[in-house]
């Protein structure tokens, strides 16, 4: 009985092709993205409304809502809201799998979130929003006309997401 199982086993390994290792799937890295490329993703949702969502792996908070984040995000999809979800971490291809890693663990799609590339990331802030100081996680709402209405900063419940865009979205019929 062992003999025919060692040579069903043998048979077996000899079956498999040379090198057939089965190695670990390679999760893809999450992509960058300009300011620039940024402004213009955000001008091609004209007509939606559009949340902003800034974040980043070494924020402890933003890493406890990602999946809430993700869950929201599908769910306002159905409303007319766009989501775009970027990452402030730095721009390097470490991170960026780094980033990919914990996307697709939390949200289940490693390339759901660019990272930020910027030059000047305090130029960036000052121009996204002149208030706001930098701090993640940050929400920033815009109407259909692409213009900034709201903005909230800290971790988002459900409820506050809602007020987020409650009043950018049309009345229900």
């Amino acid at each position: 009985m062992k003999r025919k199982f060692w040579l069903g086993l043998l048979a077996f390994l000899a079956s498999l092709p040379v090198g057939a290792n089965p190695a670990p799937a390679q999760t893809p890295s999450a992509p960058f993205i300009t300011p620039a490329q940024l402004k213009a993703t955000l001008a091609g949702h004209k007509g939606r409304v559009v949340v902003l969502h800034l974040w980043a792996t070494w924020c402890g908070p933003c890493l406890k809502e990602l999946p809430l984040i993700a869950k929201l995000a599908r769910e306002a999809s159905s409303q007319g809201v766009d989501f775009l979800p970027v990452s402030l971490d730095d721009p390097t291809n470490r991170n960026a799998a780094l980033v990919g890693r914990v996307l697709a663990a939390k949200t289940g799609d490693s390339q759901w979130s660019p990272i930020l590339k910027a030059d000047r990331p305090e130029d960036f802030v000052a121009d996204l929003d002149p208030s706001w100081e930098g701090e993640i996680p940050a929400f920033f709402s815009y109407d259909r006309e692409g213009h900034l209405r709201h903005s909230f900063v800290g971790n988002i419940s459900r409820g506050a997401f809602e007020r987020l865009i409650s009043d950018l979205l049309p009345p229900e019929r």
